[in-house]
């Protein structure tokens, strides 16, 4: 495939984001919750990717979904009791992907 969809991109950037997070808090603070849910989260947003690279789009943009409303309950609950940056930008980043990737599986149920 030469041309990769916005929400690819999109949940690929997620799944590095997340990854990353992960190992930059255990390498910190040693916080294995952080690798854990960065290494689940990353696994979740690489697996939507690959689906959505692959053209199945109702299993790429399902998973995504998924992803991006468990992610944003735990970050969104953190950030508010927390205020701090890490947390706010993992929930809004969570809310984009949702919104994007559930109007993109609206508009092939609707079609």
């Amino acid at each position: 495939m030469s041309e990769y969809s916005n929400d690819f991109k999109l949940n690929a950037a997620m799944a590095a984001i997340v990854l990353s997070g992960g190992i930059i808090g255990y390498s910190k603070s040693k916080s294995m919750p952080s690798l854990i849910a960065g290494s689940v989260f990353g696994l979740l947003y690489s697996t939507s990717a690959y689906y959505l690279s692959q053209g199945n789009s109702k299993v790429g943009l399902g998973v995504s979904i998924l992803a991006s409303s468990l992610l944003g309950g735990v970050m969104g609950k953190k950030a508010i009791k927390t205020s701090k940056p890490i947390p706010i930008i993992l929930t809004t980043g969570s809310a984009i992907t949702l919104l994007s990737s559930g109007k993109e599986l609206y508009n092939i149920h609707k079609n």
